[in-house]
């Protein structure tokens, strides 16, 4: 399964993305199973979701993730998998160093280290994936990366919202590279969000802006009509989200942020 939020959580703008400061925070979601198709044999599914952003636009952003997640199925034994990942993103995007591990009940499934590199934020670069040495991948040029996205998409909250389409590279997936087709809605005013202002978890954000957000991932290849996967959410103006839906198809979970720690915000010379 493809872990979103890579979230989730998306730059360089000219002008108004420079302004956009994200903020070093740790953020603890509570997962649930908000929507499953008809037969997708799936009766539950629940789990916990970690997300933490460390960096600055001078010295690049680390995100660690991890999220854990038990499936039951209507027949048979539940099965939980666990995916944790590290990312690094070089404050020119430049560089991209994306380690990830994947536990289903307990055994290592998935062990992979991703390093890519390019001479430019905007020129194609190569990545090398730990399990294929000897066979880099093709990184197309303008591929964005996570930060960079997530940047950008504020910086069009900041404008007014509308529509966003890129390539992004995450690291995620073997190295692939997927279009992103993002709608950003209309700005939600400090303390509009109901389900935030009741919420204690997210007392930090009440004097902060959002903007409503749905990113759809499709292959890069092939004209897909349906994206692999989608998520939603509202972006805070500091860079944290709530509200979150990650809709895989024939099920979705929700997220509810159930813990939020601000970091300290590194300076910038």
């Amino acid at each position: 399964m493809k872990t979103a939020l890579a979230f989730l959580a998306l730059l360089l703008l000219a002008g108004r993305a420079d302004a956009a400061q994200l903020a070093p925070h740790r953020a603890i979601y509570d997962l649930s199973l908000l929507r499953v198709n008809e037969g997708a044999a799936l009766q539950s599914a629940s789990g916990k979701l970690a997300f933490e952003i460390d960096g600055s636009r001078c010295e690049g952003y680390t995100v660690n993730f991890r999220m854990a997640t038990r499936f039951r199925p209507e027949e048979g034994s539940a099965t939980l998998y666990d995916t944790m990942t590290t990312t690094f993103e070089s404050p020119e995007a430049t560089e991209l160093r994306h380690q990830m591990k994947e536990r289903v009940n307990g055994a290592v499934r998935e062990d992979v280290t991703i390093k890519m590199t390019r001479p430019a934020a905007d020129a194609a670069g190569k990545a090398q994936v730990s399990t294929k040495p000897g066979a880099p991948v093709e990184v197309p040029a303008g591929a964005m990366l996570p930060m960079q996205h997530q940047l950008r998409l504020l910086a069009l909250g900041a404008q007014g919202g509308g529509r966003d389409d890129s390539v992004i590279f995450d690291g995620s997936d073997g190295g692939k590279s997927f279009q992103a087709i993002s709608f950003v809605g209309r700005e939600k005013p400090p303390g509009s969000i109901a389900r935030d202002t009741e919420n204690p978890a997210a007392a930090a954000l009440r004097a902060n802006r959002a903007w409503p957000m749905t990113v759809s991932y499709y292959e890069l290849a092939g004209g897909a009509e349906t994206p692999e996967y989608q998520v939603s959410f509202d972006l805070y103006d500091n860079g944290v989200a709530t509200g979150l839906v990650l809709d895989y198809g024939e099920f979705a979970l929700r997220g509810t942020l159930t813990d939020l720690v601000l970091l300290e915000q590194p300076s910038c010379p």
